[in-house]
């Protein structure tokens, strides 16, 4: 951990983000937009990427401590926000998962159950996560740059492949609203918010020995650290977007779960397609690590007030994870998708206000909160 500089910590921050739903969605709005690709992106980018960055360098700012970002709110009322957003990322987003990395590799391990899988997958996660304070160290040294190394060679091989767009009758502004929507259904911004603990955490564990490191200059290096993944999950983005835009019309009537593997392995064969369900699988599992962390850590410290070891926590996490697997993706979604929608914009909203706090001293973070919210459930259950 100590030699970990910003550039691997932008990696880990990739390697955190880019899980289930960064696969299914970019390549779900290619394949729906099609030629409005171009202005899909924009709002896809909104969303997946410059949101959970404003999300992360808000937590940063907070020395990477999702209960100091929360207790702008109040005490109780942060509480509850934090145990809601956990269940959504650490339940149901790592479920969503190992969901996805079953259906890269079914096709190759046909006698695989899911719960076999999920299983096998549950132990590897629980090895690599039984060191707390390695998981950084893992993600930015050793599986992010596999990882990106292996998603970048897909989209330049399958980009050489470039064709015309087939037209769709998406406009622009419905084009740039579908982006925003499915950006909304990654997560990332609620993820952001607790990565940035572990973030924060190992640069306090790299510099703890260098007196010169001020909290200042570590919330600087952590701000560029989220550039960093952000430029890298823009670009993965981009080009999973244009290669189903690219081959849309052969992939509609897909599920969103099979679409990568299906649309690969028409597009490069069947070894190509191995190696390429084979990254959606290491993809998957960086992040279900990552999760897995936050989320046993959070039972650990937040729960049992650190009167249960953080091993049997992590095993509680996996045990709580597997209960939900068998949801499948779909099922999985239908439960995601009207939180992710009720509770976005209201933390979008906290994480502007918190900033505007830490530099120009705002006072009304908690009532612009609860007023984002309010307003949204109002139109989401009422109007």
């Amino acid at each position: 951990m100590k030699k970990l500089g910003v550039f691997s910590l932008g990696i880990a921050i990739f390697a955190m983000f880019f899980g289930a739903g960064n696969i299914v969605f970019p390549l779900t709005l290619g394949r729906d937009v099609g030629s409005g690709i171009s202005y899909a992106v924009i709002g896809f980018i909104l969303t997946a990427v410059l949101v959970p960055i404003l999300g992360f360098v808000s937590t940063i700012l907070s020395e990477g401590s999702y209960k100091k970002f929360f207790s702008t709110i109040g005490k109780w009322p942060g509480f509850i926000m934090i145990a809601f957003c956990m269940f959504i990322v650490g339940v149901l987003a790592n479920s969503r998962c190992v969901v996805i990395s079953h259906s890269a590799i079914i096709d190759y391990l046909p006698t695989s159950s899911i719960f076999i899988y999920s299983l096998f997958i549950s132990c590897i996660i629980f090895l690599l996560t039984f060191k707390e304070n390695q998981v950084v160290g893992i993600l930015g040294k050793i599986l992010g740059p596999i990882k990106i190394t292996f998603l970048f060679a897909i989209i330049a091989g399958v980009i050489f492949t470039f064709k015309h767009i087939p037209p769709t009758e998406y406009s622009i502004s419905k084009s740039v609203m579908a982006g925003l929507k499915q950006g909304y259904f990654t997560l990332d911004l609620i993820g952001a918010l607790f990565f940035s603990h572990l973030i924060y955490a190992a640069m306090k564990n790299k510099y703890s020995h260098d007196v010169v490191e001020s909290d200042q200059k570590l919330i600087k290096k952590g701000v560029k650290a989220g550039i960093v993944g952000g430029l890298l999950l823009g670009v993965v983005y981009c080009g999973f977007g244009f290669i189903a835009a690219l081959h849309g019309p052969e992939e509609m009537g897909i599920a969103q779960d099979r679409l990568f593997s299906d649309l690969v392995g028409k597009i490069v064969g069947p070894t190509g397609g191995l190696l390429a369900n084979l990254t959606v699988a290491l993809a998957t599992l960086t992040t279900a690590i990552a999760l897995t962390t936050v989320f046993a850590d959070y039972l650990c410290f937040e729960i049992f007030k650190d009167k249960l070891p953080y091993t049997y926590c992590l095993l509680i996490t996996i045990l709580i994870n597997l209960g939900f697997i068998n949801m499948q993706f779909s099922g999985i979604m239908k439960v995601i998708a009207p939180l992710a929608v009720l509770i976005y914009p209201s933390i979008i909203v906290l994480s502007i206000a918190n900033i505007c706090k830490k530099f120009w001293a705002f006072k009304y973070t908690k009532q612009v909160f609860f007023a984002t919210l309010g307003i949204t459930a109002l139109f989401q259950y009422i109007l």
